[in-house]
């Protein structure tokens, strides 16, 4: 009888289905390395070609408000609260249409859960404090990891290379699982928060394949 897949194997086939999808509609994966100084100049070229993906030239900056832009799309005053969050992703004209769809869970403190659409329906749980915002995408148990204690120092060599989120290990009734989080300020811009998890999300897709192939390979070589 064939041996049923893990939760680790469902997760890397996934990722192969969704970036075969993302061929199919023409879109293609970049990287670059560049000199640090140009780094902030980079970052906002990236982030203007994110928001405006949509929405005609790439490039045309951060200064310019898209129309129809509500004014939760711009910097706040207050921290955002989970219900606020969840109305104006629904209404903001940042994000394409299907995106995403976000869902209250309800609780002492609620969570929302950010199911990106685009990214094979990935799970996205954002808790909101005073503070600071979290966004975080459960990964595979500790368990099903081969080797863990050394995956764990790859995993803390790796940071570097995975921007804007880090890694950690959360426990979930129980059972360990890796986890890839984010952390932004609870008065961050709505633009930024919509940066935040589809960074998230691509990392996620490159944590399920990329970097366990290649601490396989790391341990072969």
């Amino acid at each position: 009888m064939p041996k049923a897949p893990t939760s680790a194997e469902k997760a890397v086939n996934r990722t192969r289905e969704w970036r075969e999808a993302r061929k199919r509609a023409g879109f293609v994966k970049m990287e670059i390395w560049a000199p640090a100084a140009c780094r902030e100049d980079i970052l906002s070229a990236v982030r203007a070609i994110v928001v405006d993906s949509t929405r005609g030239p790439a490039l045309t900056g951060l200064a310019q408000t898209p129309k129809g832009t509500r004014p939760m799309d711009q910097v706040i005053d207050t921290a955002w609260t989970i219900p606020a969050l969840k109305r104006e992703l629904e209404a903001s004209a940042l994000l394409r249409e299907g995106e995403l769809v976000a869902t209250v869970i309800e609780g002492a403190d609620p969570v929302l859960l950010v199911t990106m659409c685009e990214y094979g329906d990935l799970p996205i749980y954002v808790s909101a404090g005073p503070m600071q915002i979290i966004v975080s995408v459960v990964l595979w148990p500790v368990s099903e990891q081969e080797n863990p204690e050394e995956f764990n120092v790859f995993l803390l060599k790796a940071q570097k290379l995975v921007p804007l989120s880090s890694f950690g290990i959360t426990t979930i009734d129980g059972q360990d699982y890796y986890e890839l989080f984010g952390e932004i300020s609870a008065k961050t811009s709505l633009q930024t928060i919509i940066i935040e998890l589809r960074t998230l999300a691509e990392n996620a897709i490159d944590a399920a394949s990329d970097l366990r192939d290649s601490f396989r390979a790391a341990k072969s070589a």
